[in-house]
């Protein structure tokens, strides 16, 4: 195989599923044990069809691990005493209409609050395989979180001051215009430190806008008394099973 043939890789993986799963259980007994405590976030973008099922026995996986809990409950309980007690909080990228027709309806009969991050400009032009504002109203109504993945998902390391400023301030002006309610978190797109946005500048500008968190992608579980404007985030695929889910939760 050569390089520049993802698909090749991702047929490839999908083939030698078992073996990946052995090697997981390897990897994931070297990896030394952590405190239980804490919050781990995990970020989701697209689910398919044919990936509900999975999606849906997923949940009831991670609910062996620790509470599922809506994302201003868990920033509040990071926030509180430290304790041994283990929370899941699932967040969802760019407003992805998979994720609204396969994933939503899962989690809606179960009972599973959700955080999803949507790009206004992608709702406002009505971009292919995004949901529009209807679908972020009746996310709403159900009990969802809907925040902010920037007004048109620039990467933020790249712009300056004034630009920078309005991927924070408009985007949630036009949420809440759209919702007839606030607007209380974002998450950054990409959200690599650095690379994708600067910590310093950034967070800031998020926190003058009237944000309440500022959630990155940075691999790890939250712990007590963590900064609610660098939470990070673990990546996760809504097919993966049981050995995939332990791995990324032991992080």
């Amino acid at each position: 195989m050569t390089p520049g043939q993802p698909g090749a890789l991702r047929r490839v993986l999908r083939e030698f599923g078992p073996a990946r799963q052995a090697a997981i259980r390897v990897r994931l007994l070297a990896r030394p044990k952590v405190a239980a405590g804490g919050v781990t976030f995990l970020f989701y973008h697209g689910v398919a069809a044919r990936q509900r099922t999975a999606f849906n026995r997923q949940v009831s996986r991670l609910r062996g691990f620790g509470d599922l809990t809506a994302l201003g409950d868990a920033i509040a309980f990071l926030a509180g005493p430290a304790s041994g007690e283990r929370r899941i909080c699932l967040t969802f990228d760019d407003g992805d209409r998979g994720a609204y027709d396969h994933a939503f309806p899962v989690l809606a009969e179960r009972g599973v609050p959700a955080a999803f991050f949507v790009v206004p400009r992608w709702l406002d032009e009505k971009q292919p395989g995004s949901i529009g504002w209807q679908e972020c109203r009746s996310l709403a109504q159900a009990g969802m979180e809907v925040g902010s993945h920037s007004l048109s998902h620039r990467r933020l390391s790249t712009l300056d001051d004034a630009d920078a400023h309005a991927e924070f301030a408009a985007s949630r002006a036009r949420i809440e215009s759209e919702l007839g309610r606030p607007c209380l978190h974002f998450a950054c797109p990409w959200g690599q430190p650095v690379l994708d946005y600067d910590p310093h500048r950034d967070c800031a500008l998020a926190r003058t806008a009237g944000y309440q968190s500022f959630l990155t992608t940075f691999a790890c579980r939250a712990a007590f008394g963590a900064d609610p404007w660098a939470l990070p985030r673990v990546r996760m695929e809504p097919a993966w099973g049981e050995a995939e889910l332990a791995y990324a939760l032991r992080r």
